[in-house]
């Protein structure tokens, strides 16, 4: 009797064990596939982080105290306690946070200003940089060659013009020994009075030794540590997945539709892409879809030839020639909508109303040479995409 009353408590504390270990593996996976909440535990998402302060500008949400540790400050509520915070990195200073806001001084003191974003972690692979503002001289014609006289640089990618509402993703591996990367705003003219809001995030892959044990390994049963051991199983889930760019791209679009314009473009006014340009556009492929569709409202870009539109050979010499033009939009995999036998992979010249369909993975490649011989034409494209299952 002694026995049966000692083992019912014991077996009634097995299964409460049991159990309590089943809610958190549910719970982790819950964490994992919910949208926006794929980190957990020490540090949140930056997608949960994000908030719209009063001024509706990008802040950060934080507690009360951990925004007045990071010099910052209260614009407006967010979350059950939390604080929108805004915070500016100052000229020639440095910072290790996930996420931090730049802005531009008020008054300039030098044509140089410099901002030092150190690793995070170790786990840091890419940086983002969001232009929520990016206003700074126009490229200008010197002698011939249309350069950037005030711009922004970073990672060998340099800007100037119009850019609001653009982003970049730089290579960061820290743990491959990169632990800094240094944005420059070079000021020299004051010609146009510049404006820059940045959005720069650190973006986390997993660490290292948060891969899967082997199945030779000791398994959950007999494990000493059964909750770090579901870390562990989970721990694939709490990287900045949902933000990460395939390696390669310079800007990544996660949405199933979206705009997309070349640096600089703008529609009021003609205005011209850098020249020595070359970057990758990369668009996240929905299992639920099949093609992708591109329409363009506006694309105009340089062309080997008379017609006002232009195609593979036209745009890209198959043999390097010195002094022609090579500016162009590479689009692999696609197929022209108003004549679908035929299948450019590069396209440049004036071609308003385009209409593109190309098959995944969804990819462009913008490329710019050293030259600007017109520049009423070489104004850069402006576009929607939307990914669809059929062309009906």
């Amino acid at each position: 009797m002694i026995g049966y009353t000692l083992l019912f408590p014991l077996g009634l504390l097995a299964i409460a064990q049991a159990q309590t270990l089943n809610d958190t593996a549910s719970g982790a996976l819950a964490v994992a596939q919910e949208p926006g909440m794929w980190r957990q535990a020490r540090r949140r998402s930056v997608l949960a982080d994000s908030c719209v302060t009063n001024s509706g500008t990008t802040g950060t949400c934080l507690t009360r105290f951990k925004c007045m540790r990071q010099s910052g400050t209260v614009n407006g509520y967010c979350g059950t306690y939390g604080v929108c915070c805004e915070t500016n990195l100052q000229v020639g200073s440095s910072t290790r946070q996930k996420r931090t806001i730049i802005k531009n001084p008020g008054v300039l003191s030098s044509d140089l200003n410099t901002y030092t974003i150190e690793a995070f972690s170790s786990n840091v692979q890419q940086l983002r940089i969001d232009f929520e503002q990016f206003v700074m001289q126009q490229p200008t014609d010197v002698d011939g060659v249309l350069e950037c006289q005030d711009y922004f640089e970073a990672g060998g990618f340099k800007l100037c013009g119009v850019n609001d509402g653009q982003h970049l993703y730089l290579p960061f591996n820290a743990a491959a020994g990169v632990d800094q990367v240094t944005l420059t705003f070079v000021v020299t003219s004051r010609g146009t009075a510049p404006v820059w809001r940045l959005i720069v995030t650190q973006l986390e892959g997993p660490p290292a030794n948060s891969r899967r044990r082997s199945s030779t390994s000791t398994g959950l049963g007999t494990s000493t540590n059964s909750l770090q051991d579901l870390r562990d199983i989970f721990a694939s889930h709490h990287a900045d997945y949902e933000l990460l760019a395939p390696p390669g791209c310079q800007q990544y679009y996660t949405d199933l539709s979206g705009t997309i314009r070349s640096f600089n473009f703008q529609t009021s006014v003609t205005s011209n892409y850098m020249p020595d340009l070359s970057y990758n556009i990369c668009i996240r492929s929905a299992t639920s879809a099949s093609m992708i569709e591109y329409s363009f409202s506006k694309f105009s870009m340089s062309v080997q030839s008379d017609s006002g539109e232009g195609y593979d050979e036209f745009c890209h010499a198959t043999v390097h020639t010195t002094g022609r033009q090579e500016d162009y939009l590479m689009i692999p995999q696609s197929i022209l909508a108003k004549n679908m036998a035929y299948q450019p992979t590069y396209y440049c010249g004036t071609n308003d109303n385009l209409l593109v369909y190309a098959s995944p993975p969804y990819m462009m490649h913008f490329s710019s040479d050293d030259l600007t011989l017109n520049r009423d034409v070489e104004t850069g494209f402006s576009m929607t995409y939307r990914q669809r299952n059929s062309l009906l």
